[in-house]
């Protein structure tokens, strides 16, 4: 299998591991709204933002540290995962305690959402070890475990969930099936760990090594703050709107976010396949890295224009199939969030160059900027436009966040421009809402297909695709 094959392969491998962790909280969390309502939901969906506050402060860039180091040194495997796993778990159980102790101080919330965030923050333990041997595989290109122990853990969690809503549970109840699914996907990556050091020959080390990681901590702050200042820039939100409005204005803005995880997943998905090549390409041949990238921001673009187009014109309808006629408030919220998607996936590769030219540090600086601006338009525009305004900030700082990296990708690591490459995808988008927006009125099912079909054949015809890579995507596809 060559490098593109083994890319191709590891980015859907990814992409369906990312796919049905993040569905298994999306269907949980569709499942709670409908049969409870969107207060219950606005529970879950904040207390599964301070859950994410806690795994995240504990990550210390190890998971990216692990992915960037490993490939080069994969005789080391056993020495990188005892003791990150190690120093994740610690760090996890610390955060929590502070979480508890904040709760309990401050005591924000009603009794019911303090016990779901505190209920769900637990499960930032056995997701430490999860993250930790996920990003292990990922630095063997193995991506097959982490896909197995996923579905393991969403079939739980959504069994478990839909078995306890049919018996009448409430939001408490039923926040104890994401602690214990996160378990038993644990499990699965012992199993696998097993067989990767069987096959791979080093063993795992009896004991810690304090040298070893005081050496990596030189890098641990810089992706420490690039961790604090990404779970602000994407979490802050949720957070203010639980603070300035009400539990019931989370449930409807949440709703909104939680569809657009899907969309979220496929620059995750590229993000995870693409890492370890470029960090295998910067060691062993970096004049393909340039390529490498130039061709996956030109891709990244003619993939994501089209899907952003499509949800801003059929917000209303997607709400009201997903969540029904109580959450229509959502569909405004959707339609503007869903270009910051956009920026997102393009920022992939000039942000992973920042971490390969191990240039975190800049990274740390750069998102702080994007952050802080964030934060302010949040401050502004809550009190005066509610859940849309809360949008609105979400798409500005994205888009300040990809100004910011492609401009130092530009100017400090490499020179690949972005600016021929637009007019193509966007005379196909064009014509694909043409034909989309006299549709929208119609069952979900047909504007999806029109819109499909037509920008497929606009692709087509304005050559949207080079001819040298048609000819190399046949020559791959004859070869497999």
């Amino acid at each position: 299998m060559n490098t593109l094959q083994r890319l191709l392969s590891n980015t859907f491998l990814a992409f369906a591991s990312s796919v049905l962790v993040k569905a298994g909280n999306a269907l949980l969390f569709i499942l709670i709204g409908r049969q409870l309502g969107p207060a219950a939901s606005g529970s879950f969906s904040l207390a599964t933002t301070y859950f994410t506050f806690v795994f995240g402060l504990s990550a210390l860039g190890l998971h990216e540290i692990m992915v960037r180091e490993v490939p080069a040194r994969r005789e080391e495997s056993g020495r990188y995962l005892v003791n990150y796993v190690s120093l994740r778990v610690a760090l996890s159980a610390v955060v929590y305690g502070l979480l508890v102790l904040g709760l309990w101080r401050l005591s924000p919330y009603s009794a019911a959402t303090t016990q779901v965030i505190l209920i769900l923050g637990l499960a930032a333990v056995p997701e430490a070890v999860f993250s930790m041997s996920q990003s292990l595989f990922e630095a063997h290109e193995r991506l097959l475990t982490p896909l197995v122990a996923a579905t393991v853990s969403t079939v739980v969690k959504l069994a478990a969930g839909f078995w306890l809503l049919r018996a009448g549970a409430d939001v408490v109840q039923i926040a104890w099936v994401v602690p214990l699914a996160s378990v038993l996907g644990v499990v699965v990556f012992a199993v696998g760990l097993a067989r990767l050091f069987r096959r791979a020959g080093p063993q795992l080390p009896a004991r810690l090594d304090p040298a070893f990681l005081r050496h990596h901590l030189g890098y641990m702050p810089s992706f420490f703050i690039i961790q604090l200042f990404s779970l602000l820039d994407y979490q802050a939100d949720i957070l203010l709107i639980s603070l300035m409005l009400s539990e019931n204005d989370v449930g409807l803005y949440a709703a909104a976010q939680t569809i657009l995880l899907g969309f979220n997943l496929m620059p995750v998905a590229v993000r995870t396949a693409l890492y370890p090549v470029m960090s295998r390409y910067y060691y062993q041949a970096p004049d393909k890295l340039a390529v490498l990238n130039d061709k996956i921001s030109r891709y990244l673009l003619a993939a994501i224009l089209p899907v952003a187009t499509g949800v801003t014109l059929l917000a209303g309808p997607i709400i009201a199939l997903v969540y029904g006629p109580s959450f229509a408030a959502a569909a405004p919220v959707l339609a503007v969030s869903i270009w910051a998607i956009v920026f997102l996936f393009l920022n992939v590769p000039h942000s992973r160059l920042a971490l390969i030219y191990n240039r975190q540090r800049d990274a740390a600086i750069l998102l702080s900027i994007t952050t802080g601006l964030n934060l302010a338009l949040n401050l502004v525009l809550i009190p005066r436009a509610g859940i849309l305004g809360a949008a609105v900030a979400r798409l500005l700082s994205s888009l300040a966040l990809f100004l910011v990296f492609y401009v130092y990708a530009q100017t400090r690591l490499t020179r690949v421009s972005l600016l021929a490459s637009p007019i193509r995808p966007l005379l196909a988008t064009a014509a694909m809402a043409a034909a989309v927006w006299p549709l929208r009125d119609q069952p979900l099912a047909i504007p999806i297909a029109a819109g499909v079909l037509v920008y497929a054949a606009a692709a087509l015809l304005l050559d949207l695709v080079p001819k040298d890579d048609r000819v190399y995507w046949r020559e791959v596809l004859r070869r497999r």
